[in-house]
């Protein structure tokens, strides 16, 4: 039995890349129904009916309208949460990408990025935005919108633990500056001590990387008490940490090299 293709056959799991499918059937000893609750877990929550339908017909909905339905996303203002991060005190931290011109100006590649290219029009003004994410139903609801709204602004479905994709893009693309946006506790719960690896490999390409982190749950309000202290210890000991912030549930650190 081709195990993959059968997990697939379930719409929701049906764009995922074969290596994600590949390391859920692994952990659960090939058994597919275990397999798809093991996705579930990590990508159900980012794949609802409701997200899904709007893609279907995402020239009767906004941008503002599938951010505000995806969990990983609606609690935030984007044009608050760009500003935090863009603001002019920032300027000397994204170097001289904010210095061309005059205008602000900046390369972005957004790593694990769900439904944030939706978020594109918030972003400083000609940015050149990638996101990779694994959910192929998303990447191809952002590219649509992308197209039709003339953005330069790309999506590529992608596994985060595929290190060497994420090199080639870091290394075609150039970017100013990566997010990471609420992607480390996910991956520390598949592998841990991964995110310390994929960090390290982000930091050999670019100045700027840019984590966010949840303080409260997903589903609700409740807080969480994790102090994530190995993560701190590893930036502050390999890099700079130039703004440490919260905001709408999360907590924001702007990482630069030393």
């Amino acid at each position: 039995m081709d195990f993959i293709s059968e997990v697939k056959k379930k719409k929701e799991f049906s764009g995922l890349p074969d290596s994600v499918v590949a390391r859920a059937l692994k952990e659960s000893g090939d058994e597919v129904k275990e397999a798809r609750s093991l996705l579930r877990k990590y990508f159900g929550v980012f794949l609802t009916n409701r997200v899904l339908k709007f893609g279907s017909r995402k020239s009767e909905v906004g941008s503002r309208d599938i951010l505000s339905c995806h969990i990983s996303s609606k609690k935030r203002r984007y044009e608050e949460f760009y500003d935090s991060i863009f603001s002019m005190q920032n300027h000397d931290t994204f170097g001289a990408a904010f210095r061309m011109e005059g205008k602000n100006k900046i390369s972005i590649v957004d790593l694990g990025c769900g439904v944030n290219g939706f978020s594109y029009e918030f972003l400083p003004k000609g940015t050149r935005y990638v996101g990779v994410e694994a959910a192929g139903q998303l990447v191809d609801q952002m590219n649509s919108f992308f197209k039709e709204n003339k953005f330069d602004g790309e999506a590529i479905c992608g596994d985060l633990f595929d290190l060497d994709l994420i090199r080639g893009i870091l290394e075609k693309e150039k970017p100013d500056v990566v997010f990471l946006f609420q992607v480390v506790d996910a991956l520390e719960s598949v592998e841990k001590n991964f995110s310390l690896k994929l960090i390290g490999e982000i930091m050999k390409s670019v100045e700027v990387l840019v984590i966010s982190v949840p303080l409260v749950s997903l589903g609700g309000g409740k807080k969480f008490a994790v102090k994530r202290k190995w993560l701190m210890d590893f930036l502050e000991s390999d890099f700079v940490v130039k703004k440490d912030f919260e905001m709408f549930g999360e907590r924001v650190l702007i990482v630069g090299k030393k």
